[in-house]
């Protein structure tokens, strides 16, 4: 007989949904603001760049390390020290009057960042074992991370105007307001001392090094291209130790990723899943705002409020689409973002120097929020269909391990097709807009490949029905088909 499930499991559902808005809001609101602090701290353009890339880089490298910690040593305790990390680092940030102290509380935030996301997910999955009622929480959290990163943009535009500063102080109220929630609402369960597996050291340092190795090697293509030494030298890295971290958790005995995992069809599909849509969506948020603000002429302000249809339309279509999994399973909902996110792209790459809000652009955000929402609610619920109180951390850190990396990478690609198709048309003559209109053309046209892969999975591999397993019974079912 199944234990009463937790009532205050929709108020702890509050509390880590507000913790991952904060995360995913961090990520992309330094992107708006980065004039403004370029001009104040007198940074060069790389150490700009570095003040969003180090972010990236630890809270994608150290992921997999996190939730194996949240495993354990306890989901509650990871958040909060995360939240506890991730606090400090917006105060250092906040207060900083050099780039050193900027970089320094970024990689701090970096950390902390993947200390909280593993330790989200895993305590929504326990939190939640009913397969109805986890779908409709996912709807919940999804919708918060899609809104979390358009709010960037519209807070990000707002800052400006007082300071960029204040983005990182607003979040010294919300962090001591999580570490509250936390204590009161989410229960301290840990595995028990006596039987706690030790923890695997070698596969730690080789995971770590890897992952940190190709986030690094993706994000430097932006500033030093794809065949410089760094670059090369960091996927050479990562080509060697990831590699050698999968032997060694063969051989293991106490694996920081059990190879299992990496056979249940769920975790397989759902991370491929993750990889696809973070591809997609990240770039999307680096295109807009450049076509807004440096082709249409728009202020960092209107540029976040042009945000606000992809936020309405997240939350129009959060509510119903759990009950749309229910009905049919994440194949419909899944391919049906995609289809959306497809249509965007179309109407994105023909956009001309001069557009229409009305016509244009409100088109493009509006189909934004809804393929995002068919994707980002849909890829969670798979992923985690078999997790259990033993794994859902390592499970939740696949899953966002796959997210950074194909956010990076998309990215990258992305960016790599603008500014060569900028340069070589300014380089014919063709007038600085022109121009860069016709490399964001070239930089969304690179998504239609993410696309016909995205496309792909969600009709061969998201098929069923999505009933996740409670998770105190997965291990005693059959494997759930997805």
């Amino acid at each position: 007989m199944s234990a009463a499930p937790d009532p205050r499991r929709w108020w702890v559902l509050v509390t880590v949904s507000l913790a991952q808005f904060m995360v995913a809001l961090d990520g992309t609101v330094v992107n708006v603001m980065a004039p403004q602090v370029q001009r104040e701290l007198g940074l060069s353009t790389t150490g700009l760049q570095w003040v969003a890339n180090l972010y990236v880089l630890l809270f994608g490298g150290l992921l997999l390390l996190g939730g194996r910690l949240a495993d354990q040593l306890g989901r509650r305790r990871m958040f909060l020290a995360g939240i506890v990390l991730f606090t400090l680092g917006s105060v250092l940030a906040g207060t900083a009057d050099g780039s050193g102290q900027l970089l320094a509380a970024r990689a701090l935030q970096g950390v902390a960042a993947a200390a909280v996301s593993p330790a989200v997910l895993s305590i929504l999955v326990t939190s939640f074992p009913d397969p109805g009622e986890r779908a409709k929480a996912f709807g919940v959290w999804g919708t918060v991370l899609g809104i979390g990163a358009s709010v960037g943009a519209i807070l990000g535009g707002a800052i400006v105007e007082i300071g960029w500063r204040w983005a990182f102080y607003l979040n010294v109220p919300v962090g001591v307001a999580l570490v509250a929630g936390a204590l009161l609402l989410v229960g301290a369960h840990r595995p028990e001392p006596g039987k706690r597996p030790p923890l695997d050291g070698a596969g730690a340092v080789t995971a770590t090094l890897g992952l940190t190795s190709l986030v690094y090697g993706i994000v430097s293509t932006t500033d030093h291209g794809w065949t410089h030494p760094l670059t090369l030298g960091a996927f050479a890295a990562a080509a060697v130790l990831l590699p050698l971290f999968a032997r060694i958790e063969l051989s293991s005995a106490a694996p920081l990723v059990d190879p299992r995992l990496l056979r249940r069809r769920s975790v397989l599909a759902g991370g491929l899943g993750e990889l696809l849509t973070g591809g997609l969506s990240l770039p999307c948020f680096f295109l807009l705002p450049l076509y807004m603000q440096d082709v249409l002429g728009y202020s960092p302000l209107r540029t976040g409020l042009a945000y606000i249809p992809t936020c309405l339309a997240m939350m129009v279509v959060a509510p119903v689409l759990p009950k749309l999994l229910e009905r049919t399973g994440p194949r419909a909902a899944y391919v049906g973002g995609t289809a959306l996110l497809v249509v965007m792209l179309v109407v994105l790459v023909s956009v001309g120097t001069h557009a229409s809000y009305w016509t244009t652009l409100l088109p493009i955000t509006a189909l934004l929020g809804v393929g995002l929402v068919g994707c980002l609610i849909t890829t969670p619920v798979v992923g985690t269909a078999e997790a259990t109180e033993a794994d859902a951390g390592t499970v939740s850190a696949l899953l966002n391990v796959s997210s950074q990396i194909g956010g990076a990478l998309g990215l990258a690609v992305a960016v790599t097709a603008v500014q060569h198709r900028t340069t070589a048309l300014a380089g014919r003559g063709v007038a600085a807009d022109e121009a860069l209109t016709g490399g964001l053309h070239l930089g969304a046209a690179t998504l239609f490949g993410w696309m016909a892969l995205s496309l792909l999975l969600g009709f061969t591999a998201f098929r069923g029905r999505p009933a996740a397993a409670p998770v105190a019974e997965a291990e005693e079912k059959e494997p759930v088909r997805v």
